[in-house]
């Protein structure tokens, strides 16, 4: 078998922030000719991804099923649509069903959820007053464990 090819992505914020937001590419999965470029917040709390209702018109997306969502303090039946996800360094990620619903902020046209999040490999530093936040695709061979970094930083010290 040959070697997989893997695609990723760093961005290093200029200071520790306190949610991760990217800008990204949606595509009308049936006319590609039809996309726009929004803000999405990466949200390991969302189980699926979210797309705004205003994201859903200016695409001509149409609903393609439904599912209940469970939020806080709310359950209500949303619209799945069909839509390609360009992340940052042109990872695409193709047919994602995200729910039609109403978020904010309102400069917002997505919420990346554990459907995306999970094809990868996710990580978030905040040293030096950074954050430094990388994603890669399909997931590395190799497992990042922090705590066995830690360890091995604490025994170094010693």
């Amino acid at each position: 078998m040959p070697n997989q090819r893997h695609e990723s992505f760093s961005i290093e914020y200029k200071n520790i922030v306190p949610e991760l937001i990217t800008e990204v590419e949606l595509f009308n999965p049936l006319n590609i000719e039809k996309n726009i470029k929004t803000l999405a917040i990466w949200d390991t709390g969302a189980t699926i991804s979210s797309i705004a209702p205003d994201v859903l018109k200016k695409l001509d997306l149409e609903p393609v099923d439904s599912i209940m969502i469970e939020g806080v303090n709310s359950l209500e039946r949303c619209d799945l649509v069909l839509v390609h996800v360009g992340l940052p360094n042109a990872i695409l990620v193709q047919n994602v069903k995200p729910a039609v619903c109403v978020f904010s902020p309102i400069d917002l046209g997505l919420i990346i959820g554990m459907d995306i999040i999970k094809l990868g490999d996710f990580m978030i530093s905040n040293s030096q007053g950074k954050t430094l936040f990388s994603f890669a695709t399909p997931p590395l061979p190799i497992k990042f464990n922090l705590a066995n970094q830690a360890l091995h930083v604490n025994t170094s010290n010693m």
